[in-house]
């Protein structure tokens, strides 16, 4: 879907959008321009091929979209006014955040990106790194998957901030982002 001004958002995609921002993707305002793009980057090439063709109307798509540097896998955005309302409901001062307004809009698929992402899964328990958000974001992400009976708590782990989720939370997390998974991504959870 597109306007003059180039493709409008989708709900499904200003999902994965959250779910990849939350994850450590980053939303680059350049100092000249008036308009933001995202930057993504993973260790996996087929994550972030998939990620980059559920977004294609924001990417220009050819053999060096995505560029391997040393171990990690890079790619961006063309920069359109899409991107604009998105850092400023990310960032503050610069700084990325997260607030309960953004919490809140967030659904199954934007859980299932985050947490491919920047979560990892043990047979009892399931971890998500927040370290990027501090102590404070923590806590919020913390209260906000408590209330939805995601029973977790934040962990400092080497001086860096996670949530863990203890048993029950994390099958009660995977009810709803295993039926999202893609099948190349739900054999690395099982």
């Amino acid at each position: 879907m597109t306007y003059q001004n180039g493709p409008i958002l989708t709900s499904s995609q200003k999902q994965i959008l959250y779910g990849t921002i939350l994850g450590g993707s980053s939303i680059i305002k350049p100092e000249r321009g008036k308009n933001c793009y995202l930057a993504m980057r993973d260790y996996d090439y087929e994550w972030l091929s998939y990620k980059i063709d559920l977004l294609k109307d924001f990417f220009k798509v050819d053999k060096n979209t995505i560029k391997k540097d040393k171990n990690t896998f890079r790619c961006y955005s063309i920069a359109f006014p899409s991107f604009n309302d998105l850092y400023d409901s990310f960032y503050k001062d610069g700084k990325k955040i997260v607030s309960k307004d953004v919490l809140e809009i967030l659904t199954d698929e934007a859980w299932m990106v985050w947490f491919v992402d920047a979560g990892r899964k043990t047979k009892l328990k399931a971890y998500l790194r927040t370290h990027k958000f501090g102590e404070e974001g923590s806590k919020a992400i913390a209260n906000y998957f408590n209330s939805l009976d995601c029973d977790c708590n934040v962990h400092l782990c080497r001086k860096r901030f996670e949530i863990v989720f203890n048993n029950k939370g994390c099958n009660e997390l995977f009810s709803y982002i295993k039926p999202k998974f893609p099948k190349f991504i739900a054999d690395k959870f099982d």
